[in-house]
């Protein structure tokens, strides 16, 4: 017999009425059928129980069951059978709307959602005269619905609106000022020094922070006005219906009911202080991503000012060409990055007193499409601005181990940035690196900026640490530009010094760089660290330095960086063998 068919033995395949609404309460759902001209409702076994209803409460007539449901439900069964345009041909036409029983009808005192399904039919005159159908309760899928539609909208820890609101908020009001005119504003909060609380106090303690910020600029604004969470510790306000001179008050405002009192937290109680920046819409911003940079900017010139103050954005030609020519140099970087054009120039380190070469620094360049080289003083700072600083170090890490790969005597420096110095994928590759060919350790130093150390002792410690312990010497860069103290330069253990280069400027005729240099030299001596002063453009220069005691010197005066330098004799280094990257895995 075939498995689809159903004519010898029907009585087996089909459910009857009762195993059929025992299957429906199973899953949730219940079968009426409501004859629209008695207003009778016949139900399926057990459907009280499954819409949620005590069994005295169920009703048997549609008014009564139409009292039951939330008032505020949209759709009921009867507007929507008797709206629709629809005609029965003879098959009946098909209907589908949700609703909520009221939780004051239900017997867990909750709403329940239900979705109604089914099929209308016409009387002789054409108009409806019964219905029948399956109601669901989707109450689970409901509250997961409403749950998401919430998280869409708003910002779970502070219940604020979220960024995305905030846009939505933003483009209604430019709506609003293209057709009636008039200005708006947008203020842009941000928690002073919230990192600091994050790692002091804990991230709990951030949360309640931003908690109360978040309430008691609730209490300060007008119903008007939208507030919401910009990103991190920033808040965001839609202030409708403003000019600039009120936009201000109600940023000193703001600042006022911000530093009033402190914020009590199970760590402890924090003092908090906030700067605010400010944009006249539409006359400074066009559209709301504008408005959101603006109003950034604006922050960031607040933050700098280091006082309580509020910044109001005033368009800036020259800054927004700067801007330009950064979103043009990044997108180069990251072209460059993709298609394999960043690269190594080399220029040599030379001993001062035979001036051979020692070993040689590799500085990273960025060949443009058109073939321009861009040196990394041209575009370093962009990519640290905007992230992409990491993929240019990593980019430069592999273009030295290939270097050191391929010339067995060659020795070099590299540079890496302070951002890419806490990438433990970074030191991970060097570790890689050291593993495959032991002797890369003597010919790889690591330089990184004295404003590495300026940012973080205990930090640069731990990174100098990781690579000693793997081998590698390191070398402090643009020493004297950041002022680290003696006693840091003590502590952090660099086996080279490298003297900022604008010390070595019109050296003979400066006797406060002669002095600041002088004493370097002797300091560096005193920790067994080697110096070098770079920027070395004249034999006179080379001179002063040689016989003041530096041991080396780096500059034009001796090359410029070269992509292909001339690499010393192989014979002056040991050689040793590759060890293949699959042994180390």
């Amino acid at each position: 017999m075939s498995d689809y068919t159903i004519e010898n033995n029907p009585s087996e395949t089909r459910l009857d009425d009762a195993t059929a609404a025992s299957v429906l309460g199973h899953i949730g759902g219940v079968i009426y059928r409501w004859d629209m001209l008695t207003d009778n409702i016949s139900w399926s076994s057990g459907a009280a129980k499954t819409l949620g209803l005590a069994d005295e409460k169920l009703p048997v007539k549609g008014r009564a069951f139409n009292r039951i449901l939330l008032p505020t439900s949209e759709n009921s069964r009867p507007n929507v059978i008797h709206s629709s345009e629809k005609s029965d041909e003879g098959q009946g036409v098909a209907y589908s709307l949700q609703y909520a029983i009221s939780a004051e009808n239900a017997s867990a005192q909750k709403d329940v959602w239900i979705e109604d399904s089914g099929r209308w039919f016409a009387g002789p005159n054409g108009e409806p005269a019964s219905a029948e159908g399956v109601m669901r309760v989707i109450t689970d899928r409901r509250n997961l619905q409403d749950d998401l539609d919430y998280m869409a909208r708003f910002d779970p820890l502070t219940g604020l609106h979220n960024r995305s609101h905030l846009n939505y908020s933003l483009e209604k009001t430019f709506q609003t000022l293209r057709d009636n005119g008039g200005s708006a504003g947008f203020l842009l909060i941000g928690i002073d020094h919230f990192d600091l609380i994050n790692t002091v106090y804990g991230y709990e303690a951030g949360d309640a922070v931003i908690s109360e910020v978040a309430r008691r600029l609730r209490l300060h604004l007008r119903d008007s006005d939208v507030l919401g969470r910009f990103s991190g510790a920033r808040i965001g306000i839609v202030l409708n219906d403003c000019d600039e001179r009120n936009m201000l008050v109600a940023g000193y405002r703001i600042l006022n009911v911000l530093r009033g009192n402190v914020v009590e937290t199970d760590a402890g109680p924090i003092a908090i202080s906030a700067s605010v920046g400010g944009v006249l819409i539409p006359q400074h911003a066009s559209n709301p991503k504008r408005t959101f940079s603006a109003a950034y900017n604006a922050l960031l010139e607040s933050r700098r000012e280091h006082e309580a103050t509020i910044v109001s954005y005033r368009p800036d030609p020259q800054a927004e060409r700067r801007h330009r020519e950064a979103v043009k140099l990044s997108e180069k970087i990251i072209m460059a990055l993709k298609q394999g054009r960043i690269h190594l120039a080399f220029q040599p380190i030379v001993d001062a007193t035979t001036h051979e070469v020692e070993f040689f620094e590799a500085l990273v360049r960025l060949q443009d499409d058109d073939g321009h080289v861009l040196a990394a003083g041209d575009f370093v700072s962009v990519a640290i601005r905007l992230g992409l600083i990491r993929l240019v170090d990593h980019q430069a890490l592999d273009l030295a181990i290939e270097a050191l790969d391929e010339h067995e005597s060659a020795k070099i420096s590299l540079n890496v940035s302070n951002e890419t110095a806490t990438d433990p994928e970074w030191i991970s590759k060097l570790a890689i690196a050291a593993l495959r060919r032991p002797d890369i350790t003597d010919r790889l130093i690591i330089e990184i900026t004295e404003s590495h150390v300026a940012e973080s002792l205990e930090e640069a410690r731990r990174f100098i640490a990781s690579l000693h312990d793997l081998g590698f010497k390191v070398a402090i860069d643009d020493f004297g530009a950041g002022f680290t103290s003696f006693r840091n330069l003590k502590a952090l253990n660099y086996d080279i010094i490298k003297i900022d280069g604008e010390f070595a400027r019109d050296l003979k005729d400066n006797p406060e760089n002669q002095a600041f240099i002088k004493s370097l030299i002797g300091l560096a001596h005193q920790f067994d660290a080697r110096t070098v002063v770079e920027w070395v453009e004249d034999t006179t220069t080379a001179n002063h330095l040689r016989d003041w005691g530096v041991d080396l010197l780096q500059g034009f005066r001796f090359s410029k960086p070269l992509r292909q330098p001339k690499w010393p004799s192989e014979e002056t280094f040991e050689d040793a063998p590759a060890i293949p990257i699959a042994a180390i895995a």
